[in-house]
């Protein structure tokens, strides 16, 4: 397998079309599909259909291509490293973040990356948090800021706080709670909207596993949604009330149109931290901004930017 081939494969896809894909490497496309068959051999895998009409991937090819794109682009970052000036960071890096981390750590994780390492080109992705595991594994994506939840055993976690959940339901719902603490008895005692199980290895499962620690059952759901900016028109529509970090309903909460109540004892929280994929080569630029991450996400804790979260002792 050669590296022409991983880009041939990968400008294949994007492009929909051998013709295409020909003009943009500046290849033959006789030759573009020679270099096509050849790496099918050597995989032993087809990863077109082909037909008159011409060729699209199949599920071989569209898994291949996630592997692909990673490989290239460790290529591309070795390359970043050994040309960059000695002692300077440079070249790209992808961070992720779940939906329910992104709204409070994305503008200070890029405006400290810019001023910290200006060479470095982020890329920062909003990820559904199913997504989000897989494409670590397969080096789509180098660093995540995630909980330890469902993590495949390749994937190293380190602890950096500990973020409470909140009962938030309307302004004027009649049937909630007076204002103050709730127990999580009183939390799920109502249909709640939640995040899919299918989609969320943070939030709900945080909630599902209390339920199950205190012996209570299951809460009952009256809508899931899997977008967290939904999600709170759905509660602020009056579907239903839901379990989830006060900072994803900061500015609902102050603006009078969702109220949050505390959970006591704090039998829900979540533990958030660094992830990497330990099965693909580190560098420096990977541990330089997981660091960064870790000093952002604590001083954001320290300061109360990042509210009803409690700092881990650092490792």
């Amino acid at each position: 397998m050669e590296i022409r081939q991983l880009k041939y494969f990968v400008a294949v896809v994007d492009a929909g079309s051998l013709s295409r894909a020909a003009r943009e490497v500046h290849v033959a496309q006789s030759a573009l599909s020679k270099q096509m068959s050849a790496l099918e051999a050597d995989l032993g895998a087809q990863l077109f259909h082909r037909s008159n009409s011409g060729i699209r991937v199949n599920d071989a090819g569209k898994l291949f291509y996630e592997y692909a794109q990673g490989l290239l682009k460790h290529l591309q970052d070795a390359r970043a490293a050994i040309s960059s000036e000695p002692g300077a960071l440079s070249g790209s890096i992808v961070v992720a973040l779940p939906q329910s981390v992104a709204s409070t750590v994305a503008l200070p994780l890029i405006q400290a990356v810019a001023r910290t390492y200006p060479k470095v080109e982020l890329h920062l992705n909003e990820e559904l948090t199913g997504n989000l595991v897989d494409q670590l594994v397969r080096g789509r994506v180098d660093i995540a800021l995630f909980t330890p939840i469902g993590l495949p055993p390749q994937v190293s976690f380190s602890p950096l706080l500990e973020e409470d959940f909140y009962l938030i339901h309307r302004a004027d719902d009649r049937h909630a709670p007076p204002p103050g603490c709730v127990t999580l008895a009183e939390a799920v005692a109502r249909p709640l909207v939640f995040p899919s199980r299918a989609h969320s290895h943070s939030t709900r499962a945080c909630v599902d596993q209390a339920l199950e620690r205190l012996h209570l059952p299951p809460a009952q759901v009256a809508m899931e949604v899997n977008s967290v900016h939904i999600l709170k028109s759905a509660v602020e529509a009056g579907i239903g009330p839901s379990i989830m970090p006060l900072n994803l309903a900061l500015r609902e909460v102050a603006e009078g149109r969702l109220v949050a109540h505390t959970i006591q004892p704090r039998e829900v929280f979540r533990t958030l931290g660094i992830c990497v994929c330990e099965a693909l080569p580190g560098s420096n630029l990977r541990s330089a901004i997981a660091n960064l991450i870790a000093q952002v996400v604590r001083d954001m804790s320290r300061s109360g930017e990042w509210p009803a979260t409690r700092l881990l002792p650092e490792a």
